[in-house]
């Protein structure tokens, strides 16, 4: 899983758009989420990730399929989440994030999707830490319907990671 975990660190830090010549640290694997840092300029960064426990359709490549919840810039206490497939969505397309009842959407752009609102971060990690599975929905460039179920195992302790970045 640490192995995961840093090539996650390099598939965000290449999405991000920052040039870093600092590897990640791996910080600790917690049941099915990751914790990691790495160097932003002269600031230290933290990030949790986990894989899909499901792929669907199972028939179809999914590629690296990520989801991670890092630090945000210069904003303590603040994260941003992330998704990142193996594959372009559709474009103008969402991804639709269940977990319990709550929904969030995300905004797609190649690979890569964010949190709609960002103002909503903390109600997103919130409910991770509350539930036991998060499900995401998405549509690729291919017209596929796809869907990707995480654990939430272990989440709550690796977030912790999250607030004690300095």
């Amino acid at each position: 899983m640490i192995r995961s975990a840093l090539t996650a660190a390099c598939a965000l830090i290449l999405a991000s758009g920052t040039a870093v010549a600092a590897p990640a640290k791996p910080l600790g694997e917690f049941k099915s989420w990751n914790a990691a840092s790495y160097a932003n300029g002269n600031a230290k960064r933290c990030y949790i990730t986990s894989t899909p426990m499901a792929e669907n359709p199972s028939n179809l490549r999914h590629g690296d399929v990520f989801f991670f919840v890092q630090t945000a810039d210069g904003a303590q206490n603040r994260t941003e989440s992330s998704f990142q497939t193996g594959y372009d969505f559709a474009k103008d397309s969402t991804v639709l994030v269940k977990i319990g009842d709550e929904t969030f959407r995300m905004l797609t752009s190649g690979n890569n999707a964010w949190l709609q609102k960002i103002e909503r971060e903390d109600e997103l990690l919130a409910a991770m830490k509350a539930g036991s599975q998060m499900v995401l929905a998405a549509r690729s460039a291919r017209g596929n319907e796809t869907s990707y179920t995480f654990s939430l195992d272990g989440v709550t302790a690796a977030s912790r990671l999250l607030e004690n970045c300095t």
